[in-house]
């Protein structure tokens, strides 16, 4: 036996939301309320007291909000009753778009405080990360020119004061500490202890002087890098421990002149350095201390002929940089090749470094 279907004088669309649209069909459903609320008692007024459209609403908003004005015109007892019925009905109602409200901002809060406390979490599990401070427009670029050249998703956290731009930075993907770069528990709460690289790219060279006197004093060995104004900064952050600093205005100066001058030379630049788009790159690759090329030469390596890969300079342990090495060149571990080649000549320059079997 099949039961009857129950009518429903609610509208039909409200019933084909998604389940994802559970918020949005609360809200429709009390929009609802509100207005069938207005709309029977505009009825009811004008039907009983044989009022107009427009006294008979008016009575019904100042009857369903409470603000006690005087009646638009004297009201029967049947109105009276029905003015009676009508205010308990707008209490529920109201009570009801309270309790929404109410319930909403308690959510958001809840679901604040977990996420922050997760995220918190997944910060103190983090280790050998990057940390980045300041989410301005030359970081942007930074962080997205970094994930772009990583292989793999690269461990990165973002420290932010603008609630703004940190609510960028969660839908980016990034993990993100809110608050003062130049305060120690910020830096603390990213991970510095134990982090391996910092960026500091904020405007002012006192803030970034700040960081890496902090930086240094909490990790000994973290790999810093810092921008400076001019010539003047850039000394003094080096003699505070940035392992490297970068002058934008200079560097965007110079580019600038080499377009000018040699722009043949600035647009092969450009290609080699760009690894996100180009199909030659520019890459560093650390000799390790298995590697099967280690006290070998250069020339019996097979870099240049296996991989086809051109050698444009070697960086030994000392810092010191050889550009250009001779074939004879005895390779060492933890010597640095600058190499210069196609993508897909480097897999077999990896294959043949870093294959430690």
């Amino acid at each position: 036996m099949h039961r009857k279907k129950r009518k429903s004088y609610l509208p039909a669309w409200l019933f084909h939301l998604g389940p994802t649209s559970y918020e949005a069909r609360e809200v429709l459903l009390l929009t609802f309320a509100v207005i069938s609320l207005l709309v029977f008692g505009t009825l009811g007024y004008s039907t009983i007291e044989g009022w107009g459209w427009f006294d008979s609403l008016y009575m019904t908003a100042i009857t369903v909000t409470t603000v006690g004005f005087q009646e638009v015109k004297p009201l029967s007892n049947y109105g009276r009753a029905f003015s009676i019925v009508l205010i308990f009905i707008g209490v529920g109602v109201a009570t009801g778009v309270l309790s929404l409200l109410a319930r909403r901002i308690i959510e958001k809060q809840i679901k604040w405080v977990f996420k922050k406390d997760k995220m918190n979490e997944a910060i103190d599990w983090m280790s050998s990360h990057t940390i980045f401070c300041g989410y301005g427009r030359l970081t942007k670029i930074a962080v997205e020119e970094y994930c772009g050249a990583c292989k793999e998703p690269p461990k990165i956290v973002i420290i932010e004061r603008d609630e703004d731009r940190a609510i960028e930075v969660e839908s980016s993907g990034f993990l993100v500490v809110r608050g003062d770069a130049t305060l120690d528990e910020s830096l603390i709460s990213a991970g510095v202890e134990r982090a391996t690289r910092l960026v500091s790219l904020l405007p002012k060279d006192a803030d970034n002087l700040y960081i890496i006197l902090t930086s240094r004093e909490l990790n000994k060995n973290i790999f810093i890098i810092s921008r400076a104004e001019d010539d003047v900064g850039e000394k003094r952050l080096i003699r505070a421990g940035a392992n490297k600093v970068i002058a934008p205005y200079r560097i965007g100066g110079q580019r600038v002149a080499g377009g000018l001058l040699r722009p043949h030379v600035a647009a092969f630049l450009d290609l080699a350095g760009n690894g996100n788009t180009g199909d030659l790159l520019l890459e560093e690759i650390v000799i390790p201390d298995e590697s099967p090329i280690v006290g070998v030469s250069l020339r019996d390596s097979g870099i240049r002929n296996t991989a086809s890969i051109i050698v444009a300079a070697i960086i030994d342990l000392e810092g010191q940089m050889k550009f250009n090495p001779s074939a004879d060149t005895i390779l060492e571990k933890g010597f640095t090749l600058i190499c210069f080649g196609y993508k897909k000549d480097f897999d077999k320059l990896e294959k043949l470094v870093l294959d430690t079997d």
